[in-house]
């Protein structure tokens, strides 16, 4: 075993960890080590780059650990341009977003209610990873717009900060089947656009596919309202359809859920174990500050955090 400035690498068995990354190969190809091991030298030295960067950046926070810096760096393919517009987007549009980034203890009424009615999970397929939404509320007795993308933050941060998977790309998953027309006069729709450029250019996530299952017939009123805003490559990849069937021709049965005709847990449980590791986290949500940048320090060429995009879409 040879060590060097905490990369471990185990000849004998061709694996090499760094931190929270394994990369592992035959033992028949254990030439295969040395690229790996440059890159995970590689990766320390961009992480040192982007930590000094935040230092030097009186606006920008404290909180955020290597591995966090890791999933950016990941999410960007390595650029430490992208990188740093994306964890600037990510911490200063935080600070923008009062309604769903204040008062979101996960064992408050309100968001309890809304994490009843919404089942929000992750699921390994092979190199990339799943990530569904499905808001479950068919009487529509439970909808309140703020509120569901607010809960939706605390799922998202604990992804973030405990799901240690470094995916090749990011397969969404959205459940439209308890979706209404009666939503819209609901939503604030311009700040619901908002918040979907911040999803795509601020979160450290690789896009590859989207799919919109049990579509109602009038999908594409809905899809209308949000689509003149996205970027053309990213309507590309994004496909609904009027079923759950339809995703076997895309995905391997054995990574869905059972609700999908799959093999995987189904979303209920995995909600549920989700909903509980959150509330054993509930300290890290009763703050408001959490990964905020300080806008009052940030230089006035750069303070319109929600206009533009700071990054290309890391898109396959």
């Amino acid at each position: 075993m040879v060590r060097d400035q905490g990369v471990r690498v185990y000849v004998s068995k061709a694996v090499i960890t760094y931190n929270s990354f394994t990369v592992q190969s035959a033992a028949s190809h254990r030439s295969d080590w040395l690229p790996q091991l440059l890159f995970t030298m590689s990766l320390s030295k961009d992480v040192a780059f982007i930590k000094e960067w935040m230092a030097k950046e009186a606006y920008l926070p404290h909180d955020i650990d290597d591995t966090m810096i890791k999933k950016f760096l990941h999410s960007c393919y390595g650029s430490l341009e992208k990188t740093k517009k994306c964890i600037d987007r990510f911490c200063s549009t935080r600070s923008q977003l009062s309604e769903i980034y204040t008062n979101r203890d996960p064992q408050s009424d309100t968001i309890k209610t809304i994490f009843s009615v919404t089942r929000v999970c992750a699921y390994k397929a092979g190199d990339d990873e799943i990530l569904i939404h499905h808001y479950d509320d068919p009487q529509f007795e439970h909808f309140a717009f703020y509120d569901i993308l607010k809960a939706l933050t605390v799922q998202a941060d604990y992804w973030i900060n405990f799901h240690y998977i470094f995916p090749r790309g990011h397969i969404i998953i959205l459940d439209m089947s308890c979706f209404s027309l009666k939503m819209v006069p609901k939503s604030n729709i311009m700040y619901f656009r908002d918040f979907i450029l911040f999803l795509l250019e601020g979160m450290p996530v690789r896009v590859q596919k989207v799919y919109g299952i049990n579509a109602p017939s009038y999908y594409d009123k809905l899809y209308s309202l949000v689509k003149p805003v996205l970027p053309a490559e990213l309507c590309e990849i994004i496909h609904f359809y009027h079923d759950y069937e339809s995703l076997h021709k895309h995905i391997d049965k054995k990574y869905l859920p059972v609700e999908y005709g799959g093999d995987a847990p189904s979303t209920k449980t995995e909600n549920q174990d989700w909903i509980k590791r959150i509330n054993e986290q509930r300290k890290m949500f009763l703050g408001d500050n959490l990964w905020k940048a300080d806008l009052k320090m940030r230089p006035k060429s750069d303070c319109n955090a929600m206009n533009g995009s700071f990054r290309t879409l890391s898109i396959d």
